[in-house]
């Protein structure tokens, strides 16, 4: 895996066949990033927004359904041009090994091909779209263990039959550029260090930048200051230790935040929960088969 992508780490564990997160966001705030599970995602109701598949960029439309099937192709959404703060995102994560023991079966042989396809992403159309919207979202409702993946095959099995799918990057593995490579090392730099006092003079000199030079490349890539930029990055993080059950102590102290009440009080002002309130939404938006 190369070091210069973020690397997610899903709760999905190694027990699990899956997991849905069924959310209500007003932005995209997620980096570019990779993770070992296949992925297919639909996004609602972010007209502008931009879709980053490998070296494939594109603005998005009212609904953007995408699969993903290679642990090396990165990917992230982001704001673009999206005015819209009631976007609605459903997530499906998948253990490749859930699937891959069928697929020398001929009865398997469509979900194979879309699969194969999807180590490059695809994007479906609004035919297929408007086809498996239903299977979607029943199984965002589905709470029986079998009947859940009965269902995702399903799905996956109707997707495979579509014939508005186009493939989207034209390498699993893409050449970054400068901009991105350097934004993969300062995550990874602050993954590191989040936990620590971070300034804008100590990382502008791990870039090897002035503080001037370092400030105006991370506001022209990221619209942010260097301060806003962390706190962000803290509050995302605090966010997937939330879903992992993690305690709020230990978030406190692993994502750097100086107190428990400084940590709920600006998590609050971003996120219009407490920690608590959060975690407890999550509990019913998550579901894990």
């Amino acid at each position: 895996m190369r070091p210069d992508i973020f690397r997610e780490k899903s709760p999905l564990s190694s027990d699990d066949c899956f997991v849905v997160f069924d959310r209500r966001k007003s932005s995209f705030t997620f980096p570019v990033h990779i993770h070992p599970e296949y992925e297919l995602n639909y996004v609602e109701g972010a007209v502008g927004a931009q879709r980053i598949i490998g070296n494939s960029i594109e603005s998005i439309g009212e609904r953007d359904l995408v699969l993903i099937a290679s642990p090396e192709l990165e990917h992230a959404w982001k704001d673009g041009d999206c005015q819209s703060n009631d976007i609605h995102e459903i997530t499906i994560q998948f253990h490749p090994s859930l699937i891959e023991q069928y697929l020398d079966k001929k009865q398997f042989a469509s979900i194979q091909q879309l699969l194969s396809k999807a180590s490059r992403g695809v994007v479906f159309g609004k035919d297929t779209v408007d086809r498996v919207l239903p299977l979607l979202r029943i199984l965002t409702l589905e709470r029986d263990g079998f009947y859940s993946v009965m269902k995702l095959l399903v799905l996956l099995y109707e997707l495979s039959k579509g014939e508005d799918i186009r493939v989207l990057s034209t390498a699993t593995n893409t050449v970054l550029s400068n901009s991105e490579l350097m934004m993969g090392r300062l995550q990874e730099y602050i993954v590191t260090h989040v936990n620590r006092e971070l300034s804008l003079p100590m990382v502008a000199a791990v870039m090897n930048m002035s503080k001037s030079t370092f400030s105006r490349f991370l506001k022209s890539t990221t619209g942010m200051n260097f301060t806003d930029y962390l706190l962000d990055f803290r509050i995302n993080m605090a966010v997937r230790l939330l879903k992992e059950e993690t305690l709020i102590a230990d978030i406190v102290e692993q994502c750097g935040f100086n107190s428990v009440s400084y940590f709920y009080r600006v998590f609050k002002k971003k996120k219009g929960l407490t920690p608590v309130e959060y975690r407890n939404s999550l509990r019913k938006q998550q579901m894990i088969i």
